[in-house]
């Protein structure tokens, strides 16, 4: 009824309902179920009939294909009882066969606290004694070596098994016996991070086999594009899909909100004041934000809008023991609304929430269902609304909502080609067991070359005992990492694995990666943590070291840079409206020269950095020449054609837009490239679809009403050139000219 009244309040307000730019409601859905070839242990049996569970189609289906030895990919929707359908399996397998056990690797920590609740419940539920336990950073260190030892189920997640590979010899009972491998929340391992998981699983794979095990893996996820491909390139295995849901779902509307429409308040106030309504209504609100930094204040202003409610930002960089707290007191309804950053994405269980609010597109098809998912767990009727930002991407949306139900998931995107984490990942390896040759079978083609790189670089060095060999049929030339915790010299968010550490008062409130120091606390800048502003007083870019002090004026600022591209090797050419579309390997240098001080309506203040900070990589890129293209302002025009581009990217790859870059040069050069070392494969992938890349940019300029360029289209919030030139008429001659 709460539902219906926000919906009715809002449609009733003649200064609101001209904001709502589309309504889509999905009916409810009944639940199909499913059938077993033969009995569950009696233990099992009994627990689903005492707790009058019946197994969803695709939950019998993941639990035969388990018992017939194969790999699975089980892609469904969110609540539709994934967890179930991996851990049934899993104790099938730990009870029938006692020697053994079980690990479920979860791309965060929280997750892994969270379902060890109810895996311990069942456990106790069938009187089974599987020691279930999390083993991570924070398990206490008089508890390792017992769960170790005698725990048949351990959930961990990749971070926390990256360090502990080192110390195998410790786990070799554990690995010996291990069956079953469950990597849940697939979709969440792409880019940096999934190609380094990818690499991790292989050293994990190559440990096992030393240890003379072939476990079977199941990923699972709400939504992915083509996860048997996603699977293969994860693990290095062969899989067998499971995607017809079979799960019940309650009714769900969509409501899609135009920010345009009220020009004096800014997307992000509307943001706060939409959740704050929702709120007001009696409805548990999660609210997604697209940064740290509005998270917080999101939910500062939304709490200034809400009587006898608390409403309270969340988000990575908090202690883990403030972050549960908070899930507590929120699954516990002692507070009413959550402002969050993608920390909240995944399956936590934080009760039965009946509203989310998305402040801007999250980006992809994958999260936008993942974070809609979050309303409506207890199968009630919910409410989504998608508060439409301004920029390319969102203002393809508010034309083409549906887009987001008929078209299927971004494919996400690991790239097995990137040589930096691939060396990173061997010189691992080298510290856990003996390099040979025969290694390549687990690291690809290059693996050879990262040796002699290794080698010439002295963080290997030849091993000449056999006391350890591998394997009998392994070359007796081996090499061993040259020192101890290489581990620790490989971060697996971040290719360069350096980190920054934020420091006020003696205290260190957070770390960021050198790529988020630069733009986001470099001298002068305005540092925004837990809703308090902090200015950078000094970078001691030697020893890693930020320091800061508070700073209570109502402003911010934005980096201005400046980039240079060249080009280092050709890797495909093809033609594309007559021009040559190129794809190849290029060096990028991106130099923070100064930034701009902003309040929030315009900018007060240019300021020049005394020492700018250059950040230098070879990546993957794409570029095509328009030398011979006649528009009337063609810096302008190619430039707003870039932040077009990037704009609308993540239509076609599982990426955000600040996962790329691009830059015009004085030849008329327009390069896109990734904004990572090395590259991810992002633009390997805008190169094989440029066409439906040029078309949706072409779209997206044609749709959009003004006259000169705003937000919505060519204006861009990551510009480091403060949006100078653009020109839109250009813009769509050039764009025209691509799609002929």
């Amino acid at each position: 009824m709460s539902i219906r009244n926000l919906i009715s309040t809002i449609q009733g307000s003649k200064e609101l309902r001209k904001q709502v730019a589309t309504i889509i409601e999905k009916a409810e859905v009944p639940p199909r179920y499913g059938k077993l070839s033969s009995k569950l242990p009696a233990a099992l049996q009994q627990y689903l009939r005492r707790k009058q569970i019946y197994l969803y189609s695709h939950q019998a289906e993941v639990i035969e294909k388990v018992r017939s030895g194969s790999n699975v990919a089980l892609v469904t929707s969110t609540a539709s009882g994934k967890t179930l359908a991996f851990t049934i399996p899993i104790f099938e397998q730990l009870l029938k066969v006692p020697n053994s056990s079980a690990l479920i690797l979860y791309p965060m920590k929280a997750l892994s606290y969270d379902q060890l609740k109810e895996i311990r419940e069942l456990e106790k539920e069938t009187s089974t004694q599987l020691g279930a336990a999390v083993y991570d950073g924070d398990t206490p260190k008089e508890r390792r070596r017992s769960i170790r030892e005698n725990s048949r189920l351990i959930l961990s997640n990749p971070h926390a098994l990256h360090y502990y590979l080192a110390w195998h010899r410790l786990w070799k009972g554990f690995f010996r016996k291990l069956r079953l491998v469950v990597i849940d929340e697939a979709h969440w391992y792409r880019g940096i991070f999934g190609t380094n998981v990818a690499f991790l699983l292989r050293r994990l794979r190559r440990i096992l086999e030393y240890y003379g095990g072939d476990p079977q893996f199941i990923i699972s996820s709400a939504t992915m594009a083509d996860p048997l491909e996603h699977a293969a390139l994860l693990t290095g295995k062969d899989f067998e899909l499971v995607n017809r849901d079979g799960s019940s779902r309650g009714k769900k509307t969509y409501l899609f909100w135009d920010t345009s429409r009220k020009p004096d308040h800014s997307q992000h106030l509307q943001t706060a004041e939409l959740t704050a309504a929702s709120v007001q209504h009696g409805l548990q609100t999660l609210c997604f934000s697209v940064s740290r930094k509005m998270a917080e204040l999101t939910a500062a202003w939304a709490n200034k809008l809400v009587t006898d409610r608390e409403i309270v930002p969340y988000r990575a960089g908090y202690l883990p023991e403030d972050r549960r707290k908070l899930e507590k007191k929120f699954k516990e309804k002692q507070i009413a609304g959550i402002i969050s950053t993608n920390a909240l994405e995944l399956g936590i269980n934080i009760g039965g929430l009946d509203v989310v609010v998305l402040g801007g597109y999250p980006g992809t098809i994958s999260s936008f269902h993942q974070r809609a998912g979050r309303a409506g767990r207890l199968g009630q009727e919910s409410l989504v609304v998608q508060i439409l930002f301004d920029n390319p991407l969102d203002t393809y949306l508010q034309a083409n909502p549906h887009y987001l139900f008929e078209e299927p998931s971004e494919q996400a995107i690991i790239s097995l080609e990137n040589r930096q984490i691939l060396k990173n990942h061997i010189m691992c390896a080298a510290e856990e067991l003996p390099l040979v040759k025969e290694d390549a079978g687990w690291f690809g083609g290059e693996y050879e070359r990262m040796v002699g790189e290794l080698i010439r670089e002295k963080a290997i060095r030849p091993f000449q005992s056999h006391q350890q060999a591998r394997r009998p049929s392994a070359s007796t030339k081996s090499y061993r990492y040259n020192g101890s915790g290489s581990f620790f010299k490989v971060s697996l968010s971040d290719i360069e694995g350096s980190s920054y550490r934020l420091i006020c008062d003696g205290q260190v409130l957070e770390e960021l990666s050198r790529r988020q120091a630069y733009s986001e606390a470099h001298p002068g800048a305005i540092f925004l943590h837990r809703a308090e502003s902090y200015q950078v007083v000094d970078f001691d870019e030697g020893f890693h070291r930020i320091k800061l002090k508070p700073f209570d004026k109502d402003t911010y600022t934005t980096p201005l840079r400046e980039t240079r591209v060249k080009i280092d090797e050709v890797l495909g050419t093809r033609m594309v409206a007559g021009y040559d579309l190129h794809y190849g390997r290029v060096t990028v240098d991106e130099e923070v020269y100064g930034y701009n001080l902003r309040s929030f309506s315009k900018t007060l203040a240019k300021n020049t950095l005394e020492r700018p900070l250059s950040l230098q990589y070879t990546t993957e890129g794409i570029w095509i020449n328009f030398s011979k293209l006649a528009v009337n302002d063609p810096a302008g025009g190619l430039h707003a054609v870039e932040h077009l581009l990037i704009g609308v990217a993540p239509l076609l790859a599982m990426c955000d837009r600040w996962d790329l870059g691009g830059v015009c040069t004085a030849s008329r050069q327009l390069f896109l490239y990734d904004a990572f070392p090395e590259g991810i494969g992002i633009s390997r992938r805008l190169y094989q679809n440029y066409e439906v890349l040029t078309a949706k940019a072409l779209e997206v300029i044609r749709e959009c009403p003004c006259q000169d360029g705003c937000p919505k289209c060519i204006i861009s919030p990551k510009c480091g050139n403060n949006n100078e030139p653009l020109h839109k008429d250009s813009a769509r001659a050039v764009l025209e000219s691509l799609t002929r």
